[in-house]
């Protein structure tokens, strides 16, 4: 009779089923819990731990239980907490090495709960979140006048530079003045003349012999003196043209004090324009730390938005080399192609410190372009703790990596604010301790551009600013008509990058504080103006004079200049004069003639 079981190879099926089964009960799911934690680690920056995995074959599914994602800026906090994870896989895709969930559930978010452990897997960096939000922060006008003069002692004043750099320029050309007047013409050179026409006038009382003998001198003295003459007509018009240049600067000098003026009231912010802007001073900060907070935690969920592709081209199968000992892959070109990960639909429940909110995502996956489909969400709560109702809703397209689009919505109706602080700064600190806001934000990013618009309404609100040993009246009157707000608009714009994203903010706060402070700004303005230009005249009072004293210096060498001009002038009159040997000349016999 034939055996019709092989006991030996019954045997062998049933311990190799035994093995399969000890490693699924007590390993599976512990590879899965690992692979887990440390992808996602790795994606994050800072812990993600789970409490348990799950993972079942029939019918096939996973659970995970208590997913806790670390903040890596506070490494005590979970960015974000999950009571529970439950997914139905397609288990036939398993077998192609394809994870495709048609629908996930997750339950029990939180935010910002506390860790008992640090999550941090690299060094945190040292500055605080209030420290990086002070990045963002602006100055407030100055809302006191300054002390003018602390300001002119630490001052470079452009008026003392210019003056000190035309008194050397005074100096320098005083003395290659000096210098040049030595190598000019000058007595000793007319003392030469005057004895050459002396002794002309002798000559022509010699006779015809002697007049004709003098007329080649008379003509070659005459182009000397005239020779000299044009040269000391040349450096005197130079003269003249330098000495006008240093009076101009000195005129603009005269002026220079005005600007300086302008430019410290201008650095001192003591104008009733640094009212114009306070809606950014005070609210632009908080706005930029929540750009970047978000900024962080999209560029650590983009990569996983695109994924990297291996799979086939345009050409078919695509075959890459293997390592040796380790075969290769081949990713054949599929008819309808899915991603390697997918989750279609998830359901997410949070219970956040407001209340409950619940929505779905769709598509989540590594490889939009695969799915040629981008991940959508949408979120909604009503009646919620602190707040009336929120929406969020959005997109994350992705399919065109070079051409990405996100863009997402966020409406909140009815938000309750408490104990917000606006201003910290020690002169005058202002607090939101409560009001209510309606709050609309549009958010669209292409490719690097980002252009957030938001625009709120809050009222019910109530102030608190300024100290109550205050007594600065400027400090005063701005605490005094932010206090009496009860109702603000507020439009809040982001472009630029994410980056480097510009923030501009306006509300109804910078009309009213200019109408409350606008007048006796300008009166302090004025104030501090007159301060500042009587200590600037004070300062620069004797360097002027001493600049005077140096400009007038120059008049010795212009009367030089021009005595030597005229005596060579006379000189040369002494020599055309009627007595010299030129007389008759003009009536020579043969029509001779002289030459001047």
């Amino acid at each position: 009779m034939a055996k019709w079981i092989r006991w030996w190879g019954l045997g062998a099926f049933v311990v190799f089923a035994a093995i399969v089964g000890c490693v699924w009960i007590f390993f599976v799911d512990g590879w899965v819990k690992g692979a887990i934690e440390g992808a996602g680690t790795k994606a994050v920056g800072a812990k993600v731990e789970l409490d348990a995995a799950d993972l079942s074959l029939f019918p096939a599914g996973l659970s995970l239980t208590r997913l806790q994602v670390t903040n890596p800026k506070t490494p005590m906090t979970n960015a974000v907490e999950v009571g529970r994870v439950t997914m139905s896989l397609d288990g036939l895709n398993l077998l192609r090495r394809k994870v495709i969930v048609e629908e996930m559930t997750v339950e029990g978010v939180r935010l910002d709960t506390p860790r008992t452990t640090s999550g941090a897997v690299q060094p945190v960096s040292d500055m605080s979140p209030e420290e990086e939000s002070g990045m963002f922060a602006l100055a407030l006008p100055a809302l006191e006048v300054p002390d003018v003069k602390n300001i002119l002692e630490k001052e470079d004043l452009e008026t003392l530079r210019m003056i000190e750099t035309l008194k050397e320029d005074m100096q320098r050309e005083k003395e290659a003045w000096k210098t040049r007047l030595e190598k000019l013409p000058g007595k000793a050179q007319l003392a030469q003349y005057e004895e050459r026409v002396k002794n002309l006038k002798k000559a022509g009382k010699g006779g015809l012999d002697g007049l004709l003998g003098g007329v080649g001198e008379v003509q070659a003295l005459k182009q000397d003196i005239e020779q000299e003459i044009q040269s000391l007509t040349g450096a005197k018009k130079e003269f003249e043209n330098t000495v006008a240049s240093l009076r101009t600067r000195f005129k603009q000098i005269q002026t220079a004090p005005q600007r300086d003026i302008q430019h410290l009231k201008a650095k001192y912010h003591l104008s009733p324009q640094g009212l114009a802007n306070m809606s950014q001073t005070l609210l632009g900060p908080q706005i930029g730390w929540w750009v970047h907070q978000g900024a962080t935690w999209y560029e650590r969920a983009k990569p996983l938005l695109e994924g990297a592709r291996t799979g086939e081209g345009e050409d078919g199968p695509q075959v890459h080399k293997p390592l040796r000992g380790k075969g290769l892959d081949v990713h054949f070109k599929e008819a309808h192609p899915l991603p390697d990960f997918l989750i279609r639909s998830t359901k997410v429940s949070a219970d956040l410190n407001f209340g409950g909110l619940a929505g779905t995502v769709h598509n989540i996956t590594t490889d939009q372009p695969t799915l040629g489909q981008p991940t959508t969400f949408d979120f909604s709560g009503d009646r919620l703790k602190g707040v009336q109702s929120v929406t969020l809703e959005g997109a994350l397209n992705h399919v065109e990596p070079a051409d990405s689009k996100d863009q997402f919505t966020v409406q909140a109706k009815g938000y309750e604010l408490t104990n917000v602080a606006l201003s910290k700064d020690a002169k005058w600190p202002v607090t939101l301790t409560s009001g209510v806001g309606d709050i609309n934000v549009n958010t669209e990013l292409k490719g690097q551009a980002l252009t957030v618009h938001g625009a709120g309404i809050l009222r019910a609100i109530h102030l608190t600013a300024g100290r109550g040993d205050d007594s600065n009246p400027l400090t005063k009157a701005l605490s005094s008509a932010v206090t009496d707000i009860s109702q603000l608009s507020i439009q809040a714009d982001v472009t630029g990058t994410l980056d480097q994203p510009d923030v501009t903010v306006s509300s109804d706060l910078d009309r009213i504080l200019q109408d409350a402070a606008g007048k006796m700004v300008n009166e302090l303005a004025a104030k501090f103006g007159a301060e500042l230009q009587t200590a600037i005249s004070a300062k620069i009072a004797e360097p002027m004079q001493q600049l005077k004293n140096e400009l007038s210096g120059f008049e010795r060498i212009a009367g030089e200049l021009t005595e030597r001009v005229t005596q060579h002038h006379d000189v040369l009159s002494s020599l055309l004069e009627k007595n010299l040997p030129t007389k008759g000349l003009k009536d020579l016999p043969g029509g001779f003639k002289l030459p001047f």
